[in-house]
This record gives C-alpha cells, sequence and structure tokens, in this order.
C-alpha cells in the first residue's frame, strides 16, 4: 500500500478509505444491529493490509456503526484515522455540538476523532445553521479540549457554492459525490486541493448501482479492468485532486479485492482516464433519477425500500438487466440496512420523512409512482 499526503493536515493516508457503512448486519432481539464477530475481522484485516482511514456516522447500520468501529478498532487506536459525522437536525442550541460529539465518543469507547464532520452540508445549512449557530467555534473549543483534531465537511449538492464554505478556513478535509456517471463535483475537487485540503471521495460505485452492470458494464465501456469495481475505484483515484477514496465494504472477499485495486492506485494512466471519461457519456440518461442508495430514505415509516426499488429502475434503464431485476424483486428488498422492506410502494402516504432526508433532494413519492409503473410492466 502506498500513501498520500492529505492535503495540508501533514498526515499520509491510504488511497482506499474504509466507508463503514455497509457493515455486516444481524438481527439481535428483533433490531438490526452490526455482526460484531464479522465486523470487527473485517475492520482488523483492514488495518492489516494497510488501510488507515474509517469514516462512520451516527445513522449508519441503523445507527450501530460507530459503536461496532470503536469497538474493534479500540486496540489499534495509534495506527488509524477516526472519523464520524454530527447529527446536525437535533444540534438545536450551540452547545449541542460538542454533547453529540461527546455521546459518539461515550458510544465508541474513544477519548478523541481525528476527523469530525458536518454531514451533507448545503449552501442553505451553512447560511442558516453553521454560521448563525457559530459551530466553528465550538469545533474549535472541542479541538481545544482534546475531543477532536480536525474539522471536516461533506456535501452532497451545491458544488458552485462550496468556495465560500472552503474559504472559511475552518475545514481540513472535504468529502464529495465523484464518480463515472457524476462528474459535476470535479471543480470543487480542484478548488479544495488548490486551498489545501485533503479530499475524500464518496460514492464511486454509485452506491453499488456502477458494480451491478457486471460485464455488460465493462463491455460497454470498453474497459480492460477485471470488474465494475476496479474500472470504477481506478477512475476515481485518477483524478489528480483526489487524495482518497471510501468504500463501503461488507465481508472479506471485497475488501481484499479492492486493496487490491488500491496497491496499483499510482499507476493509472492519463488515457485511460480520458477513455473513460469519453465512454461514460453514453450514460447520461441516467441523470433523469440520481439515486445513490445512501438509504437515508429507510426511515419511511411504511418500511418502503425506496433505495433499492430505485437501484433496481437504474439497473433496468442502463443495462437492460430486466430479468434479474424481475427476480431480484420478487426475492425482497432486504440489504445491508437490516431486514426486508417492502418493494412494493404502494403503501406510500407521502409523507413527506424521505422528501427531508434525501441528500440529493429526489421527489421521492412522485418518482416511485414513476418507477414502480416501469419495473411492473417488465
Amino acid at each position: 500500500m502506498t500513501y498520500r499526503d492529505f492535503g495540508k493536515t501533514g498526515i499520509k493516508v491510504s488511497p482506499l478509505g474504509f466507508g463503514c457503512m455497509r457493515l455486516p448486519m444481524t438481527e439481535k432481539d428483533g433490531k438490526a444491529v452490526v455482526d460484531d464477530d464479522l465486523a470487527g475481522p473485517l475492520l482488523l484485516k483492514a488495518v492489516e493490509l494497510g488501510i488507515n482511514f474509517f469514516d462512520t456516522h451516527w445513522f449508519y447500520c441503523n445507527y450501530d456503526s460507530q459503536r461496532a468501529v470503536g469497538k474493534a478498532l479500540k486496540s489499534v487506536r495509534d495506527k488509524v484515522y477516526i472519523s464520524s459525522k454530527i447529527r446536525l437536525d437535533l444540534v438545536v442550541e450551540p452547545p449541542d455540538f460538542i454533547e453529540y460529539l461527546k455521546r459518539s465518543l461515550d458510544l465508541m469507547g474513544l477519548d478523541y476523532l481525528d476527523f469530525y464532520h458536518f454531514p451533507a452540508l448545503s449552501y442553505k445549512t451553512w447560511k442558516e445553521k453553521v454560521l448563525p449557530m457559530k459551530l466553528i467555534d465550538q469545533a474549535e473549543k472541542a479541538i481545544s479540549q482534546g475531543l477532536m483534531k480536525r474539522l471536516s465537511f461533506s456535501f452532497h449538492s451545491d458544488p458552485d457554492k462550496i468556495h465560500e464554505v472552503i474559504d472559511s478556513g475552518a475545514f481540513s478535509t472535504m468529502l464529495g459525490q465523484y464518480n463515472l456517471v457524476d462528474r459535476r463535483n470535479e471543480e470543487a475537487f480542484d478548488y479544495a486541493k488548490s486551498k489545501g485540503l485533503g479530499t475524500m471521495v464518496m460514492g464511486p460505485l454509485m452506491g453499488g448501482v456502477l458494480t451491478d452492470g457486471g460485464q455488460t458494464f465493462l463491455k460497454q465501456m470498453e474497459s480492460s479492468a477485471s470488474s465494475p469495481a476496479e474500472m470504477s475505484l481506478r477512475f476515481a483515484w485518477s483524478h489528480p485532486s483526489v487524495d482518497m477514496v471510501l468504500s463501503g465494504m461488507s465481508n472479506i472477499e471485497q475488501l481484499l479485492e479492492n486493496v487490491s485495486y488500491a496497491e496499483r492506485a499510482e499507476n493509472i494512466p492519463a488515457e485511460e482516464r480520458k477513455a473513460l471519461i469519453d465512454r461514460s457519456q453514453t450514460l447520461n440518461e441516467l441523470k433523469d433519477l440520481y439515486c445513490t442508495n445512501c438509504n437515508y430514505c429507510h426511515a419511511c415509516p411504511e418500511n418502503i425500500a425506496i433505495g433499492r426499488i430505485f437501484t433496481f429502475y437504474l439497473q433496468h434503464k442502463i443495462w437492460g438487466l430486466g430479468e434479474s431485476v424481475k427476480k431480484r424483486i420478487a426475492q425482497g428488498g432486504g440489504g445491508w440496512w437490516g431486514p426486508p422492506r417492502k418493494i412494493d410502494p404502494s403503501s406510500c402516504t407521502e409523507c413527506g420523512a424521505c422528501l427531508s432526508a434525501c441528500p440529493q433532494k429526489i421527489d421521492v413519492p412522485n418518482e416511485l409512482k414513476r418507477v414502480w409503473a416501469i419495473l411492473n410492466n417488465l
């Protein structure tokens, strides 16, 4: 494993970071929780193989990722960098910032976090919450108390307005979406890099959508890569303004595969990148529904598998995998987030819970109707 400078933070990170959003799950007392017997060895194996950055969040793995990550990595704390994220929706008063940071640390059994994010930061949230509540001051206070070392942010929108956030000088690193299909954040990465921020990519496989194309996808892209995962990760690493790419991994096989690609991350020719960009134009049709299967919408009170339904639609539309989609719909909607959910959206009440949760600002109720009508006619 080679290591890269993480902006001007003074540290070096593995080109592959472990996104702890898709850890193996099990059921305990009727609740979906992280399977410690599988997740612990998986995370420690990642450290053994050279990965030194682990990113978690309150919401991940049915609110159980932070606990599991802290438990697994406590024994190797001095070898890794651990990142988590504040629940901005629960910050009502400025002191709540430090209160929830302390709760994360207690849950993880750690004394400090290396990086702490304002997650899914939009320009609206920046202007209407972060600045008025002086949450940057709270972060600096937490740093002075030794509870965290660096402040970071992630964003899912407004790349044209991200300059103001970067220019605030408050942040050490930036995390943004970037993949073969969605390249709109390229300039934002370039700008962040020019200002000394460490840069991280999330969604390099578009929540698994790009890998689901299989050999059909590779053939369409005319890629010599061994798998869609290799092709997609190599593309993200090839951006000169990207320091690290986060990938969610659920088992040892995925880990070993991705690490083998990361070990060659520095040997990607410019012509390969250009060829992939040229061929990716054929995927422009996908822009009519940009769902990354992040499953923030899993708070649906009707237990509808919104992300899974949208994923099925994309698999059908882009790669023509209609027969496969029909079989998977029949199998139900279980996934990394927990027990089975409804693959039929007919019980949707249009309550709006998904609208407020979706970082892509998808009109979920209406899109569900449109997409389900198409899938029903396969």
